[in-house]
This record gives structure tokens, sequence and C-alpha cells, in this order.
């Protein structure tokens, strides 16, 4: 019987981080209950894609382009039942791209796994995590984009077209082996959406280390995401480079520095949520209709109404100001405490090495 490999495209800003936390923090108990993940690292993974989309800059390593060249042994290699592949970021791959894919997958039974969730968390979300990548586009500039492009394949709508998504795979793998995992709305139980991800793969959920996903990948609030945007936008543009922005710019800057903040939720303004309704609507009934595999409730791609803001959330220069400061304060204090470390360390060293000197000087007066 051929075994099955669980490919795992995402969507963006669907819990796709803290899936894959727990799953590559639990490598070897998943690979005892016949479960193989791979790769083992979040960044070959992430490479994997690369080779995958052709989008390699010359920055990038050459250990990247083994992960793609090494994956059919791998997976002929592996000893489980099953095999899965997690990364959000194969969703927007063309027809091409698939095939190629697919054709590294050795001989087995590939199946699709795409998590969903409604356009009303979405939406903000992903925004943010642009601002998180460089980017310094307003919320209200793109949401005007998102609707001028409605419909066709820009960029702005690879993550968010789950039609259009599920429609290219199903060029490729059949509709029974892709499986739809809805995002549970909010309130619901914080393990629910990672219990229906196991069920798609056939495994006790109980077996992940909860420890493993350390800080979740964490979103901006509404005043943070400001801050981020302005810098962002005096950041000249050959600084944002993924290899050095991703660094500084995302998991410094904007994860350890602004991350976790208090302030107001990104929410769609209620003149959104017609739209948004609509265009959930349709995507209910398409995923109905498709003949997929549906774990979880269809109708928690709809948006409930706690994702729409009563007013346009303004933020004020006063809340700029105020979140910038606490920044630069944080920043500063984590430079002091190195610095202080550093000087510490320094001290400690320069009278350890006074007190070899006095101690080489004492033995050599008890010889005379």
């Amino acid at each position: 019987m051929t075994r099955p490999l669980y490919l795992h495209i995402g969507l963006q800003k669907t819990g796709t981080s803290y899936l894959q936390g727990l799953f590559l923090g639990s490598v070897d108990a998943l690979r005892e209950a016949g479960l193989d993940v791979y790769p083992t690292q979040r960044r070959a993974a992430y490479w994997l894609m690369l080779d995958v989309r052709d989008r390699f800059r010359p920055h990038d390593p050459a250990q990247a382009r083994e992960v793609l060249r090494d994956l059919p042994g791998n997976l002929d290699a592996a000893q489980g039942r099953a095999a899965l592949v997690s990364e959000e970021s194969f969703s927007p791959a063309e027809d091409a791209q698939i095939q190629r894919l697919l054709a590294a997958c050795s001989d087995r039974e590939v199946h699709v796994v795409v998590t969903a969730r409604d356009l009303g968390r979405q939406i903000p979300s992903v925004w943010q995590q642009g601002l998180q990548s460089g980017r310094a586009m307003t919320f209200p500039d793109y949401l005007a984009r998102l609707h001028k492009t409605q419909g066709t394949p820009a960029p702005i709508w690879w993550q968010k077209d789950l039609p259009a998504v599920l429609e290219k795979w199903t060029r490729h793998v059949p509709a029974e082996r892709i499986h739809v995992v809805t995002v549970p709305p909010p309130g619901a139980d914080k393990g629910l959406l990672l219990e229906r991800f196991c069920s798609v793969l056939g495994i006790d959920a109980g077996l992940l280390d909860q420890s493993s996903v350390g800080r979740a990948n964490r979103g901006l609030r509404l005043e943070q995401a400001e801050v981020l945007r302005r810098v962002n936008a005096g950041i000249p543009d050959d600084l944002k480079r993924r290899d050095v922005y991703g660094d500084v710019g995302k998991r410094g800057f904007s994860v350890k520095v602004l991350g976790g903040a208090e302030g107001r939720p990104i929410l769609l303004p209620e003149s959104e949520r017609a739209w948004c309704e609509e265009l959930s609507r349709r995507y209910v009934e398409h995923v109905r209709a498709g003949g997929y595999h549906v774990v979880g409730d269809v109708e928690d791609l709809l948006p409930r109404d706690s994702a729409f803001a009563p007013d346009e959330q303004e933020v004020t220069e006063e809340q700029v100001a105020q979140v910038a400061v606490d920044a630069l304060t944080t920043m500063v204090s984590r430079q002091l405490v190195t610095h202080r470390r550093r000087k510490d360390r320094a001290a400690a060293e320069a009278a350890e090495r006074a007190a070899r000197g006095w101690r080489g000087r004492l033995r050599r007066m008890l010889r005379v």
C-alpha cells in the first residue's frame, strides 16, 4: 500500500506557525507514532518552498538548494506509515511548480491539507504580517487594493482566495484527498484546531509537546502596527532584504519589542461587513460543493460580529508617540542589560587575572 504524504500548504495566518511549532517540537514522539515530519527545521521547509516556487535570491545560502533535491531520498528512507510537510507559502504555487513538488514526493500518495480561517480575521492579520515583512501600506489603502484586484491573480489575493487555491490544487490532487481544516471561531477551545488537524493525520493530539511552542507568532495590535508601518516607510528598500529585515525588523523589533503589547485589535471597518460576508458565503458554498474532505464546521468561514469595528479605528499621534517611547525604552533597557553583563564579566575577568598575578608573585617570594 502506498504511504501517504500530507502536504500542508497554508493558508497564511490560519494557525500555521502554531501547528508547525508543535509538530517540529515533537518530531521524535511523532516518529515513534509512525509520522515522519520533514524537514525537521522551519527554515529548511521555507527553503523547500523557495526552491519549488523559484524564489531564490543571490543572498540565499547554498544549502537551501539541497532540500528539494534530497526530498525524494528522505521520504524513501523514512520508516513511518505517513509523512508531513508543512509550509504555508506553498498555496500560491503555480501549476508547473505544483507538478515539480509532487514529482519530488517519491511514490507517496499525496494529500493536501488546507487550513482556512474566516476573512474577517484573516484579512487584518495578513495586513499586519505584511508590515512585519517590511511593507508600509496603510490598512485603508490595503483594503482599497483588495477591492480593486478582487477576482484577479494579484499577489494580494494569493493567501485569501480559498476557492482559487482549492481549484488550482484539485487540478493535481483529487478533491477527496484535499482536506479543508477550518480554524475554529473566536471563543472556541484552544486545542480544537490542533485536534482537527491531527484527525486528518490519524494521530493523537496528546502526543505533541505543548511546551515546544514557546512564544506564539504574536500579532501586532493597532497602535503597534502603526508605529511599525511608519518605521518601515523610513527604511530604504535595499535594507528590506528578507535575510536582513527578517532578523532585525521582524523577529527583533516587531516580535520581541512590539509584539504582545497592550492595544486595540485590528478589525475590519463596519463599512466592509456586507462585502466580507458576501464573499465568505461564496467561499462556504464552494467548499460545500467541491467534494473536499472538510474537518470542522464549514460555517466557521463566516465572519463573526466581533471581526468588525464600529468606527474607523484611528490611531492618534499621542498613541503613536507612547508606543514609540515604550519601544525605545525596551530596546535601550535590553542594551543596558547586555552592556552591564559585558562590563561585569570584564571586571570579573580582570579581577581573576589580578588574583592570579598576586598568587604567582607570592609563590615566587616563598621560593626565595
